[in-house]
């Protein structure tokens, strides 16, 4: 028999992201385990893995929110994005080894420019391997197209797409709520069963001014 865990377990996936290298872990619970969800972080080289999950570092990026009762939807899916971020950081292609031009130093700006100017194809500058293992780190943008390909019903087996009674396919709506919903627009589209939403952050409480206090 599967496991299926305790009540409400898979209606939520927290996705959380590195502050400084982009890096994601998806998890269950809505706190980190510095344990168990450390093995999501590969080895791509001296310092690209860290000794510990620090919560000043680490930070929800978004919440995939199912219906109440479809847990097992949100396990597919979780399987699934997990699987795809995997591919993504063992599975790469020659691109991986050329600078984007965003990381371009000064006189590589200059010499793209220069070879711009002459109407001559654009320079290849090769990344350094501590470069490559952070490129690998860096699976935000992945992540978000892989969140907006799985819940639109992507992969084999994967339960967020239901049959009805009629026999006819339809996805299991769900709610993804940003922490910066900019972010969603890392993924090219998005499927109509997705509802997007925004973090609200709490405001700090603050002292009042000595004035006020002494009015109060």
């Amino acid at each position: 028999m599967a496991f299926q865990g305790p009540p409400g377990h898979g209606e939520n996936i927290w996705v959380f992201a590195h502050r400084r290298t982009s890096q994601i872990i998806y998890s269950f619970n809505a706190t980190l385990d510095g344990v168990h969800d450390m093995k999501q972080l590969p080895y791509n080289g001296k310092k690209t893995k860290p000794a510990k999950l620090r919560k000043d570092y680490w930070a929800p990026m978004a919440k995939i929110a199912f219906p109440k009762g479809a847990g097992s939807v949100g396990c597919t899916v979780f399987q699934k994005l997990r699987e795809l971020k995997h591919l993504h950081e063992v599975s790469w292609d020659d691109t991986l080894l050329y600078k984007k031009p965003i990381e371009y130093n000064e006189s590589q700006r200059k010499a793209a420019a220069k070879r711009a100017a002459e109407e001559e194809p654009e320079p290849r500058f090769t990344r350094s391997k501590a470069e490559r293992g952070k490129a690998l780190n860096a699976q935000k943008a992945n992540s978000v197209a892989d969140m907006a390909a799985v819940l639109g019903g992507a992969g084999p087996g994967n339960k967020i797409v239901s049959t009805e009674k009629t026999g006819r396919k339809k996805l299991v709506e769900v709610t993804v709520t940003w922490a910066n919903i900019l972010d969603a627009g890392y993924a090219q589209k998005w499927s109509h069963n997705v509802a997007h939403s925004e973090m609200v952050e709490p405001v700090a409480e603050t002292a009042l001014p000595a004035e006020a206090e002494a009015a109060a």
